[in-house]
């Protein structure tokens, strides 16, 4: 029963930062975008040698992609979060994948709906397939990762039986 209400806290928070995230208004999204963008072409030494036009437009044909990858990353991390719950339940695997899918893609649709209000935003369907892409990710991550431990589980009582 713990591990459901952790689980379900950790579905709340992701889905509170998404939520905050989209309630930014453009100029704050963009510039939060712009600043990670930024920093990540710092950190990677990409800009040394770039005068500060070159730079400015490096950063500006970057930023979508940096943008694009945040949604799919954020929405990957989901995907992981909402089947390590679906995962507590006795249901089959196939079922367990279907309903993790479909939940972290509605709400990707209910987070673009929710950037239809947001002053200088808007809600795209591309970002909604990035967003379930992202989520589908994440649910493989998991099935990837409890395969793993499945495994070493059976060979760690194989050498048990010696």
């Amino acid at each position: 029963m713990k591990t459901k209400i952790m689980t379900i806290l950790l579905i709340i928070v992701w889905m509170a930062v998404v939520f905050k995230l989209s309630n930014q208004v453009s100029s704050e999204s963009s510039a939060l975008s712009r600043t990670m963008t930024e920093k990540i072409l710092i950190y990677m030494h990409i800009t040394d040698n770039m005068s500060d036009k070159e730079a400015n437009q490096l950063i500006q044909k970057i930023e979508i992609i940096i943008r694009k990858l945040a949604h799919y990353t954020l929405y990957m991390l989901g995907g992981l979060l909402i089947l390590l719950h679906v995962n507590l339940y006795q249901i089959k695997m196939n079922k367990k994948i279907i309903i993790s899918w479909f939940i972290g893609t509605a709400y990707a649709v209910l987070d673009e709906v929710h950037q239809l209000f947001v002053f200088g935003r808007s809600g795209e369907f591309r970002d909604v397939c990035i967003d379930s892409l992202g989520v589908m990710t994440g649910i493989m991550i998991l099935l990837l990762i409890l395969k793993c431990i499945k495994c070493f589980s059976y060979y760690k009582t194989m050498g048990d039986n010696k």
